[in-house]
């Protein structure tokens, strides 16, 4: 059975069990992501990725209020365990073709961020490089014939949308961080891929399982 074959009817809610297992997914993934961001992160740059300073930052610019930040860890790890599970959940089951969008959404807004920045003389080798190994890694879906694999990594790379993409702007920073120099947004794109492929895996072979 495939992710697609099993959509929920238009406009039904999640069982109980359904969250339960997109929390299982969730906090598995974060759990992965935690070591990766904390440890490898660290180890490569000097310093760790910090999703709760970009919850700051946008709290800070938009509205020019500093969160405490045991608030800001809290707000992490609901995001992570039921706020991207749950949104992931509602895009599989409800968007046809959803993976192919998310992947042609996430090249084209970050291909569109590379150029831009190389017109105005800020890009580097490393973000060639980086465009290269993004733009490979989601084109291996045309290649993949594990679709639920294909699926959950397609969702690992919006993640990095909407954190890098989305929020990061919001939050006063450079679209996709490449005004940062790009290193912190690699290392970011490579942690949102295991989490988000981690979290719709896990949930998708529990769901099968019980089906």
């Amino acid at each position: 059975m495939t992710m697609m074959e099993h959509s929920a009817p238009r406009l039904a809610i999640p069982s109980t069990r359904t969250i339960i297992n997109l929390a299982i997914g969730g906090a598995v993934g974060l759990a992965i992501w935690e070591i990766w961001a904390r440890v490898f992160t660290k180890w490569v740059l000097g310093y760790p990725l910090e999703p709760a300073g970009l919850i700051d930052a946008i709290a800070q610019h938009q509205l020019g209020l500093s969160v405490p930040y045991l608030l800001r860890e809290a707000l992490h790890y609901a995001v992570g365990i039921l706020g991207y599970p749950i949104a992931y959940w509602i895009i599989s089951r409800f968007i046809p073709r959803w993976s192919l969008t998310l992947d042609a959404i996430v090249f084209v807004t970050f291909t569109a961020g590379a150029v831009v920045y190389a017109m105005r003389g800020q890009a580097t080798f490393g973000t060639l490089m980086f465009w290269i190994i993004a733009s490979g890694f989601i084109a291996t879906r045309f290649i993949n014939p594990n679709e639920r694999l294909r699926d959950s990594l397609a969702w690992g790379t919006f993640t990095w949308l909407n954190a890098l993409g989305i929020m990061a702007p919001i939050g006063g920073l450079s679209f996709y961080l490449l005004g940062e120099g790009g290193a912190l947004s690699f290392m970011s794109f490579v942690g949102h891929v295991i989490y988000g492929a981690v979290a719709a895996w896990i949930f998708e072979a529990r769901e099968n399982k019980a089906a």
